[in-house]
């Protein structure tokens, strides 16, 4: 039986569409604000800013229509559910921001051959300032959700803003140089650093979202709440094995062979299961929880029959002699 939900509950899926509205909204200010600037200004590091943050608001518009899509229940054609949109989600925002920093590179490489005369500092200091105190209000709410949710959609949202947060001090740093020693070739070489920062975070994100796919097992916490729960039952059951977790967006999938002494009624063993499965969303109301029982014949060994098993899959106990 899985525990009801209360309707004034807020579930992960609706907090993590809020953290990517707002996302949106804040990065499609600060595009219109810092390209501006960037034109009026002839400055390159704060123009490269303003087309990321164009990006991000591409990036954050996708994030929000993977949290809807994966909110969606299993249908016929996907029975696992749509979680792994937001696994898209995230790849798709990596090759945004490696696509921004390649981008960027260019234009602050052609900087450096040909330089400009005079880049103005006052209002590019000010807008990359505004920019700032935006990204970091805005990154404390949706980080805040990424953590709670565990959505990879806006994980990925939130790293990326981190990095406007980094780009933003950066650029100012890059604008004070260039006040202060009249020197434009701090713009350009700030713009380049910022591009190769890009980069390894795309490359970060993309790597996380690789492992999503290939259904990377959940954290060892969560893996060994788990096994806690289950071994918490060890008067009733004689054991397990064939334990498995993964993960598909914000929804959490477990399953294992719960081994049960051979007499037990099938009604004994679903009650053991139900209880096992209840507890196990305490922690993941939505998650999915499949158990398979077996008699304990002697066929299998698990945590309470081998003291080097774990019961995971994949393992290789040694079986005794």
């Amino acid at each position: 039986m899985t525990p009801a939900i209360h309707p004034s509950v807020r579930l992960p899926s609706d907090m993590a569409s809020r953290a990517a509205m707002l996302s949106l909204a804040s990065n499609l200010v600060l595009m219109m604000l810092k390209i501006s600037v960037g034109i009026v200004t002839g400055s390159v590091a704060v123009l490269s800013d303003g087309i990321d943050s164009a990006q991000d608001v591409v990036s954050s518009g996708v994030a929000l229509f993977s949290v809807r899509v994966g909110r969606r229940p299993p249908d016929i054609d996907h029975p696992y559910g749509h979680g792994r949109a937001e696994t898209v989600a995230a790849m798709t925002q990596a090759l945004l921001i490696a696509g921004g920093g390649i981008y960027i590179i260019y234009r602050g490489v052609s900087r450096l051959i040909n330089p400009p005369e005079e880049i103005g500092t006052d209002l590019g200091l000010v807008a990359m300032l505004v920019a700032m105190v935006m990204n970091v209000i805005v990154v404390q709410y949706v980080g805040g959700v990424a953590r709670k949710t565990q959505s990879p959609a806006i994980a990925s949202d939130a790293r990326h803003l981190w990095t406007n947060i980094v780009q933003a001090v950066a650029v100012m740093s890059a604008l004070a140089l260039v006040a202060a020693t009249g020197s434009v070739i701090f713009d350009p070489l700030i713009a380049v650093g910022l591009a190769a920062y890009l980069l390894w975070t795309a490359g970060t994100i993309l790597w996380v979202s690789i492992s999503d796919v290939m259904d990377i097992s959940l954290g060892e916490e969560d893996v060994h709440f788990v096994e806690r729960t289950i071994l918490s039952h060890r008067d009733e059951i004689a054991g397990f094995h064939r334990l498995r977790t993964r993960r598909s967006g914000q929804q959490k999938y477990v399953d294992f062979h719960l081994i049960l002494p051979g007499a037990m009624t099938i009604a004994e063993a679903q009650a053991i299961c139900d209880g096992i499965e209840e507890e196990i969303k305490v922690r993941w109301p939505t998650g999915v929880v499949t158990i398979q029982t077996e008699p304990a014949d002697g066929r299998f060994l698990g945590p309470l029959q081998a003291p080097d098993s774990r019961g995971r899959e994949g393992e290789r106990p040694a079986r005794p002699a």
